[in-house]
């Protein structure tokens, strides 16, 4: 027999604690000093970021003035700026009038009753309106004469670049939208640009009607980059003279370094300005290295 049986009035046996799962104050201020520490450092890491992002931007190159196409000294002269001296032929109509025709010239004004003429009128009715020279024919300018630089921009500035590869140049040029032009034995000028791409283009064009500046490749390895590019692009069996075109935008931006480089130095007492080129990514930007004076 069972013990359940032999004592059927007994007792359950009372049941243990229920333990219940509570938080108290100090597991709420450790839990509120977690997520505050987590949150500081999620912004400390988006100011990094921030920071660092901004360190790592290249700003554009501010261009305050835009420069003045250059003019020559006396460009506010006319064609026939130097007139012709007298020749011998109007030798004898440039000399003073002699007596006798003086005297001839008061008789016919008494017996006509005319007004006597005075000395100077006779000379000028002599001589005015006679020669074959054209005359000054300068007209008023504008009371200067422009921006007259003593050594052109494009000959006295120097950009010499050492790129790692041709196709770092090749970057670099359409980068700054500069193409290679051949001066062609047609008397055209064959261009090339997108150089940094597989299938280059090309396209002709008349010298007259490009305005922009030009220069040959300096020194270093820039003349042979240059030459290997314009055989790529099939133009170099058109000329044997290569030159590289740069946009206005190019001819701003070295104008305001040099200014700045010179500290405002009146630009007719620069002989030469040295520029190089560095390369952040994928910008190129200008840096002048040296600069010359007379």
């Amino acid at each position: 027999m069972s013990l359940a049986a032999k004592t059927p009035d007994a007792k359950k046996a009372p049941s243990g604690k229920k333990y219940q799962l509570t938080v108290n104050s100090y597991d709420r201020t450790a839990t509120l000093i977690i997520a505050l520490l987590i949150l500081v450092g999620f912004t400390v890491l988006g100011l990094m970021i921030v920071f660092f992002a901004d360190k790592m931007h290249t700003s554009v190159q501010p261009i305050p003035v835009v420069p003045v196409e250059a003019t020559s000294a006396n460009a506010n002269q006319g064609l026939a700026a130097e007139p012709d001296p007298p020749g011998s032929e109007e030798a004898e109509e440039l000399e003073d009038p002699q007596l006798e025709d003086m005297l001839d010239t008061l008789t016919d004004a008494v017996t006509s009753k005319e007004v006597l003429l005075s000395d100077e009128d006779l000379e000028a009715e002599d001589v005015a309106g006679k020669g074959k020279g054209l005359g000054d024919a300068r007209m008023a300018g504008e009371g200067n004469d422009g921006v007259v630089e003593r050594v052109p921009r494009w000959e006295r500035w120097k950009i010499r670049f050492e790129p790692k590869s041709p196709s770092e140049f090749a970057q670099w040029l359409d980068y700054n939208k500069i193409e290679i032009g051949v001066l062609g034995r047609d008397n055209l000028v064959h261009y090339g640009y997108d150089l940094s791409k597989s299938n280059k283009q090309t396209r002709t064009g008349e010298p007259t009607k490009d305005s922009r500046g030009y220069t040959a490749a300096a020194d270093g390895p820039m003349p042979a980059l240059t030459e290997r590019l314009a055989r790529e692009a099939d133009i170099a069996k058109e000329g044997n003279i290569t030159l590289l075109f740069y946009p206005f935008e190019v001819e701003s931006i070295l104008w305001t370094l040099e200014n700045e480089y010179s500290e405002g130095r009146d630009v007719n007492t620069i002989r030469e300005t040295v520029f190089t080129v560095e390369h952040n990514g994928s910008d190129f930007s200008f840096k002048v290295i040296d600069q010359r004076y007379f």
